[in-house]
């Protein structure tokens, strides 16, 4: 689930930029941009999906609609754990490639730095992808692409501020995971100036500041801020109750200040959710695994033995992929039973 954050960066592409001063966008497109995020956020992928084809469909020489349809079909893949519909997201991606690379050579400044941004998502959606489903040598290869677009944008229109989105993310989420390599040196450590970015993103961005407070909630986790995660995701889950984007990390922040109580109401809920629709049984092993883990720390050893119970009557539906991704977990939970 951390890399839900990635998934709403389309969602911030016009932030700052003046109307009438560029020509990617409109009011239509603006409603529908609005829109799209609140169904997609509570979880509604094929409202997600109408909005966004319309949107593509009435402005077929726009990337703007090719990009923000692929980030709805990327969306349901992360929250699912499972690589659906790659070719078309794919296929989306490479338009949104080709018409902004169209676009570019005769545009107003606006436009052009709005283009550089379309295709830093674009390089980040891919990222994303491969780091869930593909290389992490790719997903590297990506990140650096997409950061070196956003750069490009800057140059162009420093006022376009959505932009401190993408270049926040990256800047944290790359010192985060370079570890060693700061210390020593051989990479910069960005990571103050990452969490400066976004929150610029947060306090002047006109449409990406949902997104930019998801991605500050992991930052917070991520940072031990537990108090501060939970607060900001508690928020964003009143606003878009229908969807778990905002359970998730509430339960991971209360499970690591050692809350049980309160850890076991979340992910409880998110199991009830679920067992609905459980899909390829990645995201239901996980929550057993962490509601096993809560009531046993939290001396209710009936209510962690009814986890394995469960476990042990689902456990032959795992899908073989599923098997291999959740080994850990699953053999956890089969030693435990």
């Amino acid at each position: 689930m951390k890399y839900l954050l990635v998934i709403f960066f389309a969602l911030s592409i016009f932030s700052s930029v003046p109307l009438l001063a560029q020509t990617l966008i409109n009011d239509r497109i603006i409603s529908q941009i609005e829109a799209g995020e609140a169904v997609l956020l509570n979880a509604r992928w094929n409202d997600a999906n109408k909005i966004y084809e319309s949107m593509r469909n009435e402005n077929k020489n726009n990337p703007v609609g090719y990009l923000y349809l692929a980030g709805a079909i990327q969306s349901k893949m992360i929250a699912s754990e499972e690589n659906l519909e790659s070719e078309r997201f794919f296929a989306l991606l490479d338009s949104t490639i080709l018409l902004s690379e169209k676009i570019l050579p005769n545009c107003s400044t606006k436009d052009s730095a709005l283009c550089y941004l379309f295709l830093g998502h674009q390089n980040a959606y891919r990222a994303v992808w491969e780091a869930r489903f593909g290389s992490n040598l790719s997903a590297i290869s990506y990140g650096f692409k997409a950061r070196n677009m956003y750069d490009k944008g800057v140059e162009i229109d420093s006022t376009l501020i959505d932009i401190c989105f993408g270049l926040g993310s990256y800047h944290y989420w790359k010192t985060v995971k370079a570890g060693i390599l700061t210390w020593t040196g051989i990479l910069k450590n960005d990571r103050e100036k990452g969490i400066d970015e976004i929150n610029r993103a947060i306090d002047s961005s006109l449409f990406s500041k949902n997104a930019a407070r998801s991605s500050m909630i992991w930052i917070y986790i991520n940072e031990k801020e537990y108090d501060r995660a939970i607060i900001l995701a508690r928020e964003m889950h009143l606003k878009y109750p229908n969807g778990n984007f905002f359970l998730w990390p509430q339960a991971e922040a209360y499970f690591k200040q050692k809350k049980y109580s309160e850890a076991i109401k979340i992910y409880d809920t998110i199991l009830v959710r679920l067992k609905d629709e459980p899909g390829n049984y990645y995201n239901i092993i996980e929550v057993v695994y962490y509601l096993y883990q809560s009531y046993f720390k939290n001396n209710q050893k009936d209510k962690s033995r009814e986890m394995l119970i469960y476990f042990d009557t689902i456990k032959d539906s795992f899908p073989k992929q599923t098997r291999r991704k959740q080994r850990r977990n699953i053999s956890f939970l089969s030693r435990k039973n």
